[in-house]
């Protein structure tokens, strides 16, 4: 054990309701060009951060043109190559022949043998289309349009592992590859999205929130912290006191420091602005009632609709039965609308996911440590019941 130096720090652990812990050093010029480092480290702390999460976007958002401009080429002709395959036009003539030929041989035009005749040849031309109409890889979904609105609105669906809007799936063989390759690549991008850009969000948030907390509310002394989490670092630091050498103790005496200042990320992880999850719901509960709004607007939909919608695509469950564009004007812009609606609506519920965690963590550690004060007071229970027993 190495003897102590002039660099001794007074532990201090105030009981009561507002437990903090302070250490103090007789040398305040130390503690001072501490958290002045502290403050220089914790600026290019969030200038990588905003950084990493920038390019982080980025890359989605360019992962995804690529995938517009892929599944566009490779699909995009196989439409009208389909509608080719139907044959309409030869089974409709042939067909209008087959009735001149019933009507010439008939020498004598009878009604009800010409319409009996006739009937039998319509629907062996209804069957036969649908037959082809069936058999064929369009003919689930016609009607769909591969340009690049809707080209990238089926890429962000991929990566995002939403079900699909209707009539959206490729039909050709290449397509199907890309699809699956894509999707390999693409779903594990988004969730490192999902993860950087929902903790920056998170701590920005809560920065935002602990303004607006400290203008509303008196200034305290300090900020308040678990008993537990006060009693545990004092533990630790008295623990690696005892085990390290000076230069290491020194180190260690600075984070210390930084958690007396207030200005590390150490500390940061140590003491974070809890954000009630009644905001936390309104926030989530707002955006919905925005894009429902907005789809009012531009799809021409029912409020219900449009919540409707939003909360299938945020919770990437995408049933379809509402499929964006289907609107006469501006299908583009609508597309193009909801898909930014999607990519920026999953980093807002990752925001508030990692909100919701921390309240649930301070949750389970309040019920822990109410259970271990219950074990703690039934022991000395049952100390002292022995202990009278053997007086008597």
């Amino acid at each position: 054990m190495i003897a102590p130096d002039s660099r001794d720090y007074q532990y201090q652990l105030t009981t009561g309701s507002n437990s903090e812990f302070r250490a103090t050093d007789s040398r305040s010029p130390s503690n001072t060009s501490c958290c002045s480092s502290n403050k220089g480290f914790s600026c290019c702390g969030a200038v990588s951060t905003f950084l990493s999460s920038a390019g982080v976007c980025f890359l989605v958002l360019g992962y995804t043109l690529l995938g517009a401009v892929t599944f566009m080429t490779l699909e995009g002709q196989e439409v009208q190559r389909s509608n080719e395959e139907l044959g309409q036009d030869k089974l409709r003539l042939k067909t209008v022949e087959k009735l001149w030929s019933i009507t010439e041989d008939l020498n004598i035009l009878y009604k009800d043998n010409w319409t009996r005749l006739a009937e039998q040849e319509v629907l062996r031309f209804q069957d036969c289309l649908v037959k082809k109409y069936i058999s064929t890889p369009a003919g689930k979904h016609n009607n769909h349009v591969w340009s690049f609105p809707s080209s990238f609105l089926y890429s962000l669906t991929l990566i995002t592992t939403i079900a699909g809007y209707g009539s959206i799936s490729p039909r050709t063989p290449w397509g199907r590859i890309v699809t699956i390759v894509y999707a390999l690549i693409g779903i594990p991008l988004m969730l490192v999205y999902l993860s950087t850009v929902g903790d920056t969000m998170a701590r920005h948030f809560r920065k935002f929130y602990s303004k607006l907390s400290r203008n509303s509310t008196p200034p305290e002394k300090s900020p308040k912290q678990d008993p537990a989490l006060s009693k545990s670092v004092i533990a630790n630091h008295i623990h690696a006191d005892q085990k390290i050498g000076q230069n290491e103790r020194y180190q260690h005496d600075e984070k210390l420091c930084s958690i007396n200042g207030g200005h590390s990320n150490h500390y940061n992880e140590l003491y974070r602005q809890r954000v009630p999850l009644l905001i936390t719901l309104s926030i989530v509960l707002g955006y919905i009632s925005g894009g429902a709004f907005l789809f009012n607007k531009l799809e021409n939909w029912t409020f219900l609709e449009g919540s409707y919608f939003c909360f299938t695509s945020l919770g990437t469950i995408g049933f379809g039965e509402l499929i964006p564009g289907s609107a006469e004007s501006g299908e583009e812009l609508s597309i193009f609308v909801s898909s930014a609606y999607i990519l920026i609506g999953m980093a807002i519920i990752a925001m508030c996911f990692n909100l919701v965690q921390d309240e649930t963590v301070l949750l389970v550690r309040k019920l822990s440590l109410w259970m271990r004060k219950e074990d703690k007071v039934g022991e000395d229970e049952s100390e002292s019941i022995a202990m009278s027993v053997v007086s008597s």
